[in-house]
């Protein structure tokens, strides 16, 4: 047929109808050949969502297996947790060493192919479980096993049975002591009403302990390895700030060796952490050489080098004030003060011969008296050690009777050990070397002091002859044995001590012990872990393998606790019981910390601000600092203005001692401005020492601003201002020619100490204060009255007992407005301690002083052979209205009041207007 051209509408309608008919066997086809997986697997945006999560996931699986190394299939089939290598850098522990290659990595641990940093897993494979199959939960009697049979370090084998024991101290102490099972046992105690919880996770075990401020004790998931000479633990103690082990704030990257060293840090190691408002504390109780670092999210790890365990102690706090107090029921209190032994101390040690030091001491003295040079004690002409030359007993006799003729007391240094000297003798065959030590005994001849105690002297080797074999140290240039006086008898001692002159205390130096002969880097091929840390304390201490006599324990196991040892030998050597400073110490809050080995710097003198305010709070309330350093390498030309800032800054110290070495630091050896400045330094000193005998008496006297404040937001991480007991703050200015400072409000009112100026603003403000040479910025509380004697002498006890007293009253005023008027009601209140039967309290309003003693021994006032003054010479009050106000910022008000009439005065005391 041949084809034609329809009529457009109807040839339109055959189309249409054409067209449905197409669609509709498409759409049949369609639904008959595709299933439901077909329309999501054609769905384009589907497709996106599907890739993004594929690279989501597939992504770090891929990125985990390029960096990390990881020996899955070598983990124990063991039905606990795998642990995860993926763990964010900043939250890593190191395994083991830590920088090592990956082949030394253990097996169990990750490795970083980036950092090449082996580290911890997620949590660690290395804990301690508890056999669910024979204990339920843990309980002092169970018997913790090791997860992993070797540990990172030198792939030692695991302690196989532990214990883990925690005693309920008291409602707000506990302690947590994780002990090797074989050699020793332990039960804690429980306590009904306390103010903590612990908990103990089984089976991998987690101790964790909660205070009412929440979570303040954990470790973590994170690794405990015991093995021969190494223990490992990690634990957080807060999200927050920490303070402690010499640091203000403690921070990531800290690392401290707890083994008594040249430049250590002196305190016990108490860590404070906030948590929320209030803070906790943790000491840790090992006097086994211990390393404590410091990581990020405030993560702590401990490394021992021991075989018994770790002790920690948890304060719950809530204050810092309260952590202290529970730190001192362990250590001990300081009970020793003296009033003396708040002025200034002097010592020389130069390379002159002994008759040259002590010609040298009597120029000192003539001098110190033409200058009126305030001080109270002398350590003589030159620090004692013992020695076979019996001469120099006479010469140091001698030193200490021009002290005392001087009117001063006698305070020598003595570092514990003998100066050791061969004698060679020439025979036919050969020569010979014989070491003797010879002492004076009492009838004035003189023996062999190491043959004859033997058995107090460390030596080098474990041998059944010892006579030639005592362990031989170094000092300058002079060869040293060390006694060891664990077990020292009074007769060893008095063979020591052949001196026949009355001492008023003894600073033992040196005593951790020092020894400075060179080394060799063995020590790491004997021992599982041996940092460059514990390699650089080691350095200036006896050689880690040396011995007791008859005995194969090392010395470095009991290295911590030899200065205790020296102090208790000293203590049993004098029948009169005389203060004791040491430099070295190991929990022992019963002696003055003798700070030694600080070099002059201006980094140093911040330091030493911050080591004395940490270990005060820390329950060392009795802190010797020294002035301008001790050691040979201050430089008078270029630190002049250095060792004037820390004169200021010593006005504020617990105790203080000027150590001339070879350049001389005292007063004396300078000239013009800066020794006025000095001098004026001391004298200022001497001026507070009423208020600061008075604080020692219950608390520590530099504080850091944590401590003193702990609800102050703002003054928490302060390292620049500190609070001198409970009424004074001051503000170092610790830069040459440093005209200003910034004052961080602290709470309630403040006024300028020495001029009355009233400090405007609230809590956390900052105000910049313009400062001087010749002072730190000093600021008293509102609300304080402080008791001190301006017109100084040249001792601290003739200043005590000579010099009027002054009272600075700061008024704290509050204003209370009525319908009709307004009153203004103001308050100071203040004590001065005077002996333990002997106290005064004062207490003020805007108009009156009211004195009442507290106590009856009115004889060391006001007796024939009194040694405090008695009279209230003038008053200057701050706070008052202008009207009042006779100087610009205060008023003050000469007076005459004698403090005997309390004796007589009626239960009211004694009442002044001086308004």
């Amino acid at each position: 047929m041949i084809p034609y051209v329809k009529e457009a509408d109807e040839a339109n309608n055959e189309k249409d109808i054409e067209e449905v008919d197409i669609n509709n066997l498409y759409n049949d086809e369609k639904k008959t050949l595709y299933e439901w997986y077909d329309q999501i697997l054609l769905n384009r945006p589907l497709k996106v969502i599907v890739v993004t999560l594929l690279l989501a996931i597939v992504a770090p699986v891929l990125i985990y297996q390029l960096l990390f190394f990881s020996s899955i299939e070598h983990a124990p089939n063991d039905g606990f947790s795998l642990g995860s290598c993926v763990v964010p850098r900043a939250s890593r522990l190191p395994c083991g060493l830590g920088n090592v290659t990956q082949d030394e990595c253990h097996s169990l641990c990750c490795y970083d192919l980036n950092s090449h940093v082996c580290f911890h897993r997620y949590p660690s494979r290395f804990s301690y479980i508890i056999d669910r199959n024979i204990w339920k939960e843990w309980s002092e009697e169970v018997i913790l096993h090791p997860r992993v049979a070797n540990v990172p370090f030198s792939s030692q084998n695991s302690i196989p049975k532990l214990r883990l024991s925690i005693d309920e101290v008291s409602p707000s102490h506990l302690s947590l002591l994780f002990y090797n099972a074989e050699i020793m046992s332990h039960e804690g105690n429980r306590i009904e009403h306390k103010n903590y919880s612990h908990h103990v996770d089984s089976p991998e075990m987690t101790v964790t302990v909660e205070g009412s401020q929440g979570l303040i004790f954990s470790t973590i998931r994170g690794p405990l390895i015991a093995s021969n000479d190494i223990w490992e633990i990690a634990f957080k103690l807060t999200n927050e700030t920490m303070y402690g082990l010499g640091e203000l704030p403690l921070t990531a990257g800290t690392v401290k060796v707890l083994y008594r060293h040249r430049g250590d840090f002196s305190t016990i190691p108490l860590i404070f952490a906030k948590v929320n408002d209030s803070y906790h504390g943790l000491l840790i109780d090992s006097d086994a050489p211990t390393e404590v670092s410091v990581h990020e999210e405030s993560q702590i790890v401990l490394r021992s080098i021991t075989n018994e365990g770790l002790k920690l102690h948890v304060f719950v706090g809530p204050k810092p004030s309260d952590v202290m107090s529970d730190a001192m029921t362990i250590i001990g209190a300081n009970k020793q003060l003296e009033y003396w032994m708040l002025g200034a101390h002097f010592c020389s040690e130069s390379p002159k011969t002994a008759e040259d030091a002590l010609t040298d001491l009597k120029e000192f003295m003539s001098s110190a008296a033409s200058a009126s040079l305030p001080f109270d004690s002398h350590c003589g002409s030159a620090p004692i050690v013992f020695d076979s030359d019996c001469e120099d007993d006479q010469l140091i006799e001698e030193a200490a009777a021009v002290i005392r003729t001087a009117g001063k007391r006698y305070v020598p240094q003595v570092s514990p050990y003998i100066r050791y000297h061969e004698v060679n003798e020439t025979s036919e065959e050969n020569e010979v070397s014989d070491e003797i030590e010879m002492k004076r005994t009492e009838n004035g001849t003189c023996i062999d002091i190491i043959s004859e105690h033997k058995q107090y002297i460390l030596h080098s080797t474990f041998q059944a002859n010892y006579t030639s074999d005592v362990y031989v140290g170094l000092v300058g240039e002079d060869t040293f044995v060390y006694p060891m006086f664990e077990n020292a008898t009074v007769e060893f001692m008095k063979r020591l001590w052949t001196y026949e002159i009355e001492l008023d205390g003894i600073i033992l130096e040196n005593n951790w012990p020092l020894d400075e002969s060179l080394k060799s880097n063995e020590t790491a091929l004997y021992l599982p872990y041996f940092s460059k840390n514990l390699e650089e304390v080691f350095e200036y201490t006896p050689k880690w393998n040396a011995v007791y006599y008859n005995d194969t324990t090392k010395y470095f196991y009991k290295h911590n606790i030899y200065g205790n040892h020296v102090v208790s030998a000293f203590k049993n050597l004098f029948v009169s019981e005389v203060p004791i400073w040491s430099t070295s110490n190991w929990m022992d809050g019963n002696v003055t910390i003798n700070r030694q080995n600080i070099h002059a710097s201006w980094t140093n003198l911040r330091k030493e601000l911050v080591e004395a305010a940490l270990g005060g709070i820390s329950g060392h309330w009795l802190w010797s600092v020294p002035v301008c350093g001790d050691t040979d390498t201050f430089d008078s030309e270029t630190q002049t203005s250095l060792c004037v800032k820390w004169y200021l800054a010593a006005t504020y110290m617990p105790l203080i001692k000027i150590h001339s070495s070879s350049v001389p630091t005292h007063p004396l050896a300078f000239s013009g401005t800066n020794k006025n400045l000095m001098l004026g330094a001391l004298q200022k000193r001497l001026s507070l020492l009423p208020y600061f005998f008075t604080t020692m008496q219950s608390g520590p006297l530099l504080r850091p601003m944590f401590y003193q404040f702990p609800s102050s937001e703002y003054l928490k991480d302060l390292n620049t201002q500190y609070s001198v007991g409970d009424d004074l703050v001051i503000v170092p200015n610790l830069l040459p020619s440093q005209t200003h400072v910034h004052f961080w409000i602290p709470p309630g009112v403040w006024y300028e100490l020495w001029g009355g100026l009233h400090l405007n603003g609230k809590e956390g403000d900052v105000v910049s204060m313009t400062t001087t040479e010749a002072d730190f910025l000093t600021l008293i509380r509102g609300g304080a009255v402080l008791i001190i004697q301006k017109d100084v002498m040249t001792s601290a006890e003739e200043t005590r007992l000579r010099a009027d007293f002054s009272l600075t009253i700061a008024l704290d005023c509050e204003t209370n407005h009525t319908t009709t008027e307004s009153s203004t009601n103001c308050l100071a209140t203040g004590s001065l301690y005077i002996t333990r039967q002997l106290s005064l309290a004062l207490q003020t309003n805007e108009r009156q002083l009211n004195i009442k003693a507290i106590g009856e021994d009115f004889e060391v006032m006001c007796g024939d052979n009194a040694k405090v003054a008695h009279v209230i010479k003038d008053i200057s009050v701050y706070g008052l209205d202008d009207e009042y106000n006779n100087y610009d910022n205060h008023r003050q008000v000469s007076v005459n009041i004698n403090l005997c009439d309390l004796k007589d005065a009626t239960s009211d005391g004694i009442l002044y207007t001086y308004v």
